[in-house]
């Protein structure tokens, strides 16, 4: 499914990312909120979520598991605690069901 930016419209949502490129995941600020991978047609491959001050080092957790797979960009929906961040995880993963966290 295409990634729709109005899934960051939401009030757990207090900061977005623009979309960058995966290699440059390093360059994103640390902070909690959730990840989405996708390819360069917007196509969401994968959401993870990320606790205060974790976005990077889950991001390169996730490469490193393979959640990667089919991607070539990273978004971030950055939110004020790990507890908004896990029940936005679930409802994006409910909502643009992505094959890599089926596996």
């Amino acid at each position: 499914m295409i990634w729709n930016d109005r899934s960051a419209m939401v009030k757990r949502v207090v900061d977005t990312s623009a979309t960058i490129d995966l290699d440059n995941y390093k360059d994103l600020e640390a902070r909690a909120g959730v990840y989405i991978f996708m390819n360069i047609d917007g196509e969401v491959k994968y959401i993870g979520k990320a606790g205060a001050g974790r976005i990077v080092d889950e991001i390169y957790n996730a490469m490193y598991r393979k959640k990667d797979l089919g991607a070539t960009t990273v978004k971030v929906l950055y939110t004020n605690s790990d507890l908004n961040a896990l029940s936005l995880e679930s409802e994006l993963i409910d909502t643009y069901d992505p094959p890599n966290n089926l596996t």
